[in-house]
Formats: C-alpha cells, structure tokens, sequence
C-alpha cells in the first residue's frame, strides 16, 4: 500500500467510526466531495462537515475495502462494500459496491468522485495483485509472496493438510512449498463475483525435486481480499469447471 492509499484507508477507518473531525482535517480547504444523499456536488471543507454530520445523520454507511488502486496521475481508487443501515434502529437499507476515485494535493484529498452499485467483474488493484502474487511464486520470491497477504490471512493448507494463519503461517506454508515442488502458474482469467470473492482460473505445472512432471492442469481459485491483501483461499483442483450445470 503506497502512501497516499494509506492515507485514504485511514479516512475510511475514521469514516466508520464517525470521527469526521479526523475526516475533515484530511481534505483541502476547496475539496470538492459528492454529495450521495442530495445529488450535486459539495464545496469546501466546512460544508463537507456540515453534510458528514448534519445531513447524513439519519443513516449509518460502512465501507468494507477490498482493492485500492494508484493510476498513473497520481489518483486513488477504492473498491468497497458500502452498508447503510438506518440510524435509528440498525435495519439494513442496502448493501452495493461502490467505487470512489480519490484526487489529492500534497497528501490532502482535494476531490472525491463515487460511482454507485458497481457491477463491474474486475478492478485494476485486483488484476495487479494476482499479477504480484503468482509472478512471485513463479520467482520463487517469498518476502514478495507474503505481502500479498493479510496479517489476518487464514485459509486451508492444501498442501499439507490443517490450517494456514497470519504471516508466520503464510510464510511458512510457501517456503515448505517452495522446497518441496517447483512451480510454473499462469493466471488465465479472473472474475469478482456476487460475494465480494475474486475467482481466478490459473493454469499449474508442479514438478518434483528432480525435474519430473507432477501436475499440468487448470485449478480454481476463491480469494477474498480485505484493503487490497488476501484474506482467504479456497482451491477448487478438480479440475471440473465451475460454471458447468
């Protein structure tokens, strides 16, 4: 996570916990922020305030960060899973993806753009990712395999059986791997479903020690990512498809 995203994680951190005087001290004096409850567009820091605290006091909105993304002039854009529930009783009014693009100005966020209900299949920090992660297997580069992960990652070891947890356990999972089989994987395509999950369809030739073929075959692969790091991995080795009836 580079800077300026971090940056933009703590908004969001402080976003959910209604601390808005955290919020507002990260803008601009000008910002420009949307106003998604009225339409239109907000000007300033003071009425950005106004509206935080005044006229989205009847609802309660929480962003769940899946990938966030530096494009190449210097803007961030965050993919979450946006709740709003009523203030007043906690009843869930709606439960979408949003995307929010993220202009900034000397490390304060000068302007907010959002696009609601996304249905888009993928997102421009999670192809980067799968990129990172399986490029660095291949590389058989362990320190850059780990940053890929959560330090809350748990998922199934496969491998060996049991379970996976936080980074001591990623890392010692891989470096097991590493040392056992050699690994060639391309990612043939990659989808975000319904749940928040990343499919993924990777290609896999394992070879032993020796050199020999082990496995060419296509697996499945369920990721789920929290701030742009996995969290979770299911592996579908079947070999069956699964969007067959």
């Amino acid at each position: 996570m580079t800077p300026d995203e971090d940056r933009i994680a703590q908004l969001y951190d402080a976003y959910n916990g209604r601390a808005f005087d955290r919020c507002v001290a990260m803008l601009t004096d000008d910002v420009e922020w949307p106003n998604e409850v009225e339409s239109g567009v907000i000007e300033g820091r003071e009425a950005v305030r106004t509206y935080l605290t005044e006229v989205t006091a009847p609802l309660r909105a929480h962003y769940d960060l899946i990938s966030l993304h530096t494009d190449a002039r210097g803007r961030v854009s965050v993919l979450s899973r946006q709740a709003i529930a009523s203030a007043v009783d906690g009843s869930l009014w709606s439960s979408t993806r949003v995307a929010h693009r993220f202009t900034l100005k000397d490390g304060q966020i000068a302007r907010l753009e959002a696009e609601q209900d996304v249905q888009a299949t993928t997102f421009p920090g999670i192809a980067d990712l799968l990129t990172r992660l399986h490029g660095a297997i291949n590389a058989r580069d362990l320190d850059a395999i780990v940053a890929c992960y959560a330090p809350t990652a748990r998922f199934a070891d496969t491998f060996e059986s049991g379970e996976v947890l936080g980074l001591d356990g990623v890392r010692a999972h891989f470096e097991h791997l590493l040392d056992t089989v050699r690994l060639k994987l391309v990612v043939l395509d990659h989808a975000l479903e319904p749940d928040d999950r990343v499919r993924a369809r990777i290609q896999v030739e394992t070879r032993g020690p020796a050199g020999g073929l082990w496995q060419d075959d296509t697996i499945t692969v369920w990721y789920r990512l929290e701030r742009g790091l996995i969290v979770e991995q299911d592996i579908d080795d079947s070999g069956r498809d699964p969007d067959a009836p």
